[in-house]
């Protein structure tokens, strides 16, 4: 009866041990043959995440403004989403055409009627910090326009205008931002900025 008991517990304990591979052949149900069975395991690859690239980004300085004109574009880009700074950029030329020094009020009335009778109407009058009067014309950012315009008057019978230089200050900024998009922009804002120059930032 013993016999029979060890002889069914070794029975027992050798299908046990072929059952789980311990002596080759049979591995189905371990690790490596698990990974054996999987499908077409060469074909797994690691696949990159790719992430959608940045916007180029770009630095443009815009010299030549006037301290007020500057004031105005730097707002308009902000609004635009850019990132703008404003800096002191020195003084411009400024050609004032003008007729000066008119001793007053009534004088630079009777002036500005004699400007309608030649046919110019684009005027204004205005007193100067030393008391006297003078006759606004026009302001020219080029010497040249300022002095073909003194020609243009002169053909009409206007003898007393003068070109008179009066530099005023400007300004300069630095704007960042996607470089299609501040590229773009700046073609629009810059349309009739007189003497704005823009270039890449140094």
């Amino acid at each position: 009866m013993r016999l029979a008991f060890f002889l069914l517990v070794l029975a027992n304990l050798v299908f046990f041990t072929w059952a789980q591979g311990y002596w080759g052949g049979q591995e189905e149900g371990r690790e490596p043959q698990r990974l054996k069975d999987q499908l077409y395991p060469e074909r797994m690859t690691a696949v990159p995440t790719v992430l959608p690239a940045a916007p180029l980004q770009a630095c443009r300085r815009i010299d030549g403004l006037a301290a007020a004109d500057a004031e105005q574009l730097r707002q308009k880009l902000q609004e635009g989403g850019f990132t703008a700074s404003l800096q002191p950029g020195g003084e411009a030329p400024n050609y004032w055409v003008n007729i000066p020094a008119l001793p007053g009020k009534a004088v630079a009335d009777k002036k500005a009627s004699e400007l309608r009778l030649f046919g110019i109407t684009d005027f204004h009058v205005m007193q100067t910090d030393g008391g006297n009067f003078a006759i606004s014309l026009g302001v020219f950012r080029d010497e040249n326009n300022a002095n073909e315009f003194l020609r243009n008057l002169s053909k009409k019978g206007v003898k007393s205008a003068r070109a008179e230089l009066r530099p005023v200050p400007t300004a300069r900024i630095e704007v960042r931002g996607a470089a299609e998009a501040l590229t773009e922009r700046l073609a629009e804002l810059l349309v009739g900025a007189a003497g704005a120059v823009a270039s890449d930032c140094p």
